[in-house]
């Protein structure tokens, strides 16, 4: 089995991985990224210094007529290298969990694997771009919420090609982690007696976070921080020795320190937001990228899955009504575990659906 996604954040790779772990027990997989470099070293670029740009981009691009076209243009870029990566793999069925390998993936199949099964993993929690849904005919589009099913039914795509399989995460979101809280957070100096937040900005420590630290900290309460800066060493560097705040770099193993925290914070990613409810946390979102991830503040809300606080000293304010009133945070917990066994139960349709595709 074949995972085609991107290094374009961390986000789809998450997506991949998460599949890959679902889908370990019965088959072999390999994930793959077929886009040149030059788009991960774009989407870092742009993400750091550049969201409006992006945000125009992406609004630009999301009707009918202009996703075709970006189908169209990407596919004359990427069809000798997804053919050759299809004859070299000769896989049963190709999964893609990025919109822009959704027509071009089909494109190469067409040309070089006639009838191989094609499955789409959209990507987002209220509302997709309109390239994930320029393909009509895939053989199933693995659905992660009803906000997503209501709206991939208004494409005149066939009913029997969706399936509601909720948002897959890694292995490790689905662990219980509560008995090593304190030993985790005495392993990264921090006091386990005291509120803790988790703040992340992306795989590469974007988005602006820096601004939610210092206001954070700012507070005479006892509040500490966990700061996931991923790649990012600069921003590594620059948050190195602060009294109550533990700079934690790119691990591929994230889910214990996010359990340890008492709340989530940070970019409004999809699968960030899925990973935190699958741990049993609440959600402060203080950033989003224009366009792509708006939609996910909606979402958010909807759910009571956390709360939307886009300035860092409304963030610094809920932090301490937290600390106030601990109730106010039982009662998010409560709607983040109701959500929780929503998305498990979703989840245990994926291998009975997968293992219909390959012995139609």
């Amino acid at each position: 089995m074949l995972i085609l996604t991107s290094l374009t954040g961390g986000g789809h790779l998450s997506l991949a991985l998460a599949l890959q772990d679902a889908l370990a027990e019965d088959y072999e997989t390999c994930i793959e990224d077929p886009h040149p470099r030059i788009f991960h070293h774009y989407y870092n670029f742009v993400g750091r210094h550049f969201l409006t740009l992006w945000g125009l981009e992406y609004r630009y691009s999301d009707n009918r007529a202009s996703a075709l076209q970006l189908h169209k243009t990407l596919t004359l870029l990427l069809q000798d290298r997804l053919s050759a990566l299809i004859k070299s793999r000769q896989p049963q069925l190709i999964i893609t969990t990025h919109t822009l390998l959704s027509y071009e993936v089909a494109q190469a199949i067409e040309r070089t694997a006639p009838g191989l099964p094609l499955v789409f993993q959209l990507s987002e929690l209220e509302e997709v771009h309109s390239t994930w849904l320029t393909v009509k005919d895939a053989h199933a589009y693995l659905v992660p919420t009803s906000e997503i099913l209501a709206q991939a039914r208004t494409q005149h795509i066939d009913e029997s090609r969706l399936h509601l399989t909720g948002m897959p995460v890694r292995a490790q979101f689905l662990q219980d982690y509560s008995a090593k809280k304190a030993a985790i957070l005495t392993a990264l100096g921090l006091d386990p007696a005291i509120f803790t937040v988790f703040l992340q900005g992306g795989a590469e420590g974007a988005a602006g976070i820096d601004q939610t630290v210092k206001a954070v900290l700012a507070s005479d309460r006892s509040i500490q921080v966990i700061l996931a800066v991923g790649t990012n060493a600069q921003l590594a560097s620059r948050f190195s020795g602060i009294e109550h705040l533990s700079v934690l770099p790119y691990t591929k193993t994230i889910a214990p320190y996010m359990a340890a925290a008492d709340v989530v914070t940070g970019k409004a990613g999809p699968n960030f937001i899925a990973e935190a409810v699958m741990l049993g946390k609440p959600f402060l979102a203080t950033a989003f990228i224009p366009g792509q991830e708006a939609p996910n503040l909606k979402f958010l809300e909807r759910h009571n899955l956390g709360w939307v606080c886009l300035e860092p000293q409304d963030q610094q304010h809920l932090i301490v009504t937290l600390l106030d009133n601990p109730q106010a945070l039982v009662e998010k917990i409560a709607s983040v575990q109701a959500y929780r066994a929503w998305n498990l139960e979703a989840n245990r349709r994926l291998r009975p659906l997968i293992k219909n595709i390959l012995t139609l």
